[in-house]
Order: C-alpha cells, then sequence, then structure tokens
C-alpha cells in the first residue's frame, strides 16, 4: 500500500461508522465441536468486533438471547449477559420471551447496568425504553445512530416521534428492529420515508441484504445462532452532508482467535450446569409396552461379530474433507468426546452421546448407569428387554433414533453432503444377513437379564 493509499484508507475509516448485528443468540454460545468446521462462538465474536475502534462502532444484538424458559435457559441467559458486557454491546434489544426469562431468573433489574436495553414489549410491570441513540463525532461534526424497537401497527404509526433525532445533530441514520417479518407492516415503514435500516427476523443463519442495496430503507434479515455477524458501514461525506449504507456479513470462522476470558466464562456456564445436575434430573418418559433398555454388551451375547465391529470400527476417509474420523468419533467412544471439551453434563449434548437419556431406563449418569453410556445398539434399534429376554424371538422395536436426530447442520455441518460415506462408517454387519428365529421360550423371567 502506498503513503497516499494508506492516508485515504485512515480518512475513509475516519469517516465511516460500523453497525455490526447479532441476532437469535437462541443460547448457542459456541459450537458443539462435535465437526469441524464449525461457525460461531462468543470468543471468537470478540475479535470480529475488536478489528473496529470502539470510538467508530455500535454493537446491536436484536434479541431472542434463549429459547425456551427452562433452568437451563436462565443458565444460559446469566451468562451471556456477561458475554455481552465484555463483548463491548451497546444496545441489546429484548424480546417478550427474554423479558420473562430474564424476569424469572432475578435478573431484569441488573441489565440496565450491563448495557442498554430497548424492547417493544414493555408493560405496566416491567417498562423499558424503545428507543436508544448513541452519538458520534466525525471529523468535528456530530451524527447519531438512533435505534427503535417495533413489532405492533401502533408501535409503528409512532415512529416519526421515535426515530426523531437530536436538533444538534443534522446527521442520523436511523434503524428500525422490527421482531417480525410482516410485508405489510415492511411496507408501511418503506412508505414512510424514516427509516434508513431495517432489521426483520428471519430464519436464516446468516443475515441477508433483502431487494436492492440502495434503497431506502436498506432491509436486512437477522441470522441465527451467531454463526455470522452482520456489518453496516455507514460512510459519511460529512461536508456534503450525506452517508451510505454498506452491508456485509462476517462468518465466524475457527481460525478466529478465542477471546480467553469468554473461554474461561463458558467454563463457568459448564460448571453451573453440573452444580444443578440437570442430566440426572433430565425429565423422561415411560417406554411403551414395559420395555426397557438394557445396555449394549447383551447383544454380544448373540451378535459377537457385530459387537465386536460396533466397538472396533475402522476410521473411514471422507472424501472432500482434510481429516481422518478420530478413534473418540465413533459412536462406540461418543462420550468420550463430550469429556474432553468439558460437556458430558450438558444435556443438550448428553442426549446425543448415550442411549435413551430421554426415557426412564436410559441413561442417568457415568455412575448410575455406565452401560448406556455412548451410542450403543439401542439407540438405532431400539429398547432390548424383550429381544433379549426371548433370545432373539421378539424383534426390537422403537423408540428408535435416526441419524438425522443428531448429525443436524448444527451438531454435524459436513453430514448433509456425506451421508453415504458416513453410513460406511458404522457399517457393523455382514452381508448377506442370515436371521434365524427363535420360538419363544418357556416362561423366563421378563428380567433376568442381569
Amino acid at each position: 500500500m502506498t503513503l497516499q493509499s494508506q492516508e485515504f484508507s485512515e480518512q475513509a475509516a475516519r469517516q465511516t461508522i460500523t453497525i455490526f448485528f447479532t441476532s437469535n443468540e437462541l443460547g448457542a454460545m459456541q459450537p458443539c465441536g462435535c465437526s469441524g468446521g464449525q461457525l460461531g462462538g462468543l470468543a471468537r465474536r470478540y475479535t470480529v468486533f475488536n478489528a473496529v475502534s470502539p470510538q467508530n462502532r455500535l454493537i446491536i444484538d436484536t434479541g431472542s438471547l434463549v429459547e425456551g424458559a427452562t433452568e437451563q435457559s436462565q443458565i444460559k441467559f446469566s451468562i451471556i449477559v456477561q458475554a455481552y458486557t465484555q463483548l463491548g454491546y451497546n444496545v441489546v434489544n429484548l424480546t417478550g420471551q427474554d423479558i420473562l426469562v430474564a424476569h424469572e431468573a432475578g435478573f431484569i433489574d441488573g441489565l440496565s447496568s450491563a448495557f442498554n436495553c430497548i424492547t417493544a414489549s414493555s408493560s405496566d410491570e416491567i417498562k423499558m425504553p424503545a428507543k436508544f441513540t448513541k452519538s458520534f463525532t466525525l471529523n468535528g461534526s456530530s451524527v447519531e445512530v438512533v435505534v427503535v424497537a417495533a413489532e405492533t401497527e401502533d408501535q409503528i404509526s409512532r415512529l416519526p416521534e421515535l426515530l426523531a433525532s437530536s436538533a444538534g445533530s443534522p446527521l442520523a441514520v436511523k434503524i428500525l428492529i422490527l421482531n417480525q417479518a410482516d410485508t405489510k407492516i415492511i411496507a408501511t415503514v418503506s412508505e414512510m420515508n424514516l427509516v434508513d435500516l431495517l432489521i426483520v427476523s428471519t430464519q436464516s443463519d446468516e443475515p441477508t441484504l433483502v431487494g436492492d442495496a440502495n434503497s431506502r430503507p436498506l432491509v436486512i434479515s437477522e441470522g441465527r445462532i451467531g454463526k455470522y455477524v452482520g456489518k453496516i458501514q455507514a460512510r459519511f461525506d460529512t461536508a456534503k452532508q450525506k452517508y451510505r449504507l454498506v452491508f456485509s456479513s462476517v462468518p465466524v470462522t475457527e481460525d478466529i482467535p478465542q477471546y480467553q476470558p469468554l473461554v474461561e466464562l463458558y467454563k463457568d456456564y459448564q460448571r453451573l450446569v453440573k452444580d444443578a445436575n440437570l442430566v440426572e434430573r433430565y425429565p423422561r418418559f415411560i417406554l411403551p409396552d414395559n420395555l426397557e433398555y438394557v445396555g449394549s454388551k447383551y447383544c454380544k451375547l448373540c451378535h459377537d461379530y457385530e459387537y465386536d465391529k460396533w466397538m472396533t470400527s475402522k476410521q473411514v476417509f471422507i472424501p472432500g474433507l482434510d481429516k481422518q474420523a478420530s478413534p473418540d468419533s465413533r459412536h462406540a467412544g461418543a462420550f468420550a468426546t463430550l469429556e474432553k471439551v468439558g460437556s458430558e453434563y450438558d444435556p443438550e449434548c448428553v442426549v446425543c452421546h448415550v442411549v435413551g437419556m430421554q426415557y426412564q431406563t436410559g441413561y442417568v449418569s457415568p455412575a448410575k448407569t455406565p452401560e448406556m453410556k455412548d451410542v450403543g445398539c439401542e439407540n438405532c434399534h431400539g429398547p432390548g428387554s424383550e429381544h433379549v429376554r426371548s433370545l432373539g424371538a421378539i424383534e426390537s422395536s422403537g423408540p428408535i433414533s435416526t441419524c438425522s436426530d443428531c448429525h443436524t447442520a448444527e451438531h454435524s455441518g459436513e453430514y448433509a453432503s456425506n451421508q453415504k460415506q458416513y453410513f460406511e462408517k458404522i457399517v457393523h454387519w455382514r452381508e448377506p444377513v442370515s436371521v434365524v428365529r427363535v420360538k419363544e421360550p418357556n416362561q423366563p423371567a421378563k428380567h433376568n437379564i442381569q
């Protein structure tokens, strides 16, 4: 870069306000780590934000910090609030669900000391503003960014009042967070000619430009679970009293350095989940027809070959991927992958690494049900008590898990285009399969499978 181009770049940076926004965190504080190439993580987001000086940036979250109102959601909410404070968020829009969780967890009064909060869901019981304003100084000129939250037609009708900027700031970027994607309301807002940037709800992971990049308002969909950070650069020409908005999406990739205090904060979350004993207290259904889980070792009695293949299945190279499967990525070592990263007490993780945690007689803990650790025979073939009791005369039946129950886009991003190769990794039977049926044994004790 020449000295002249460097000076131009520095001048352009001084004339630019960068508006970062995230949304729909839904408790996804970091990728699960079950596969490579995963996006996201609060600890990496710190590096993205700090590429821009705090004097020239605004950081917004549009809401939905957690999903649901469970005890685990409340723990997550507390950790996310602490993380957002360390990340330097300027304003967080709280949805009605966010307010409910914060209120039930006793956090509502302390939120304002963490960061500025706005909401379109204020009530007589919990009052919060719907508007936030931050002032910037660019080359001696005052510039404001005004952020407003709305969701009803009545709130939209009050936009002229809410979006008014201070008299001393002729230049203002006016942002509306709309907690829905109602096309009628979007059209109404556009016709009002008051809003510069409209952020609407979405089901997509990546924030996306909706419509024309030169339109006013610039309409952007939010994004989900922290895989991407939305980035709006407001590039000002203060001499001409005008600016231009440029949108981009920043993927939070694995190669982005992590901010260590936020890494430690996630470990605090893991300790809180462990102390709350959420796995052992997980709600469990009764299995149909008095079925019970028995553990994979009982399958070995008749399926010795299959059991040994399950235990010692070879690593299979997946075409298009840069690495060999780890020994602990096999189903028979599934629980060890959680222990390596400290997630063996997180029910959201454990449920896919053990047998039958959602049901009675399934996994409870390593001490109480060691035979239910890992992904075993009964995950895919169903509870085995009747099959074992009848010496194979009665086929095993549901409930069973399918591959896609756990190999989702969030947990196993490489699975979608490599199903065949993944399936080859778990082949543990001989072809052709020879099935031998035995008659019902004479009145065996139903639970004599110890």
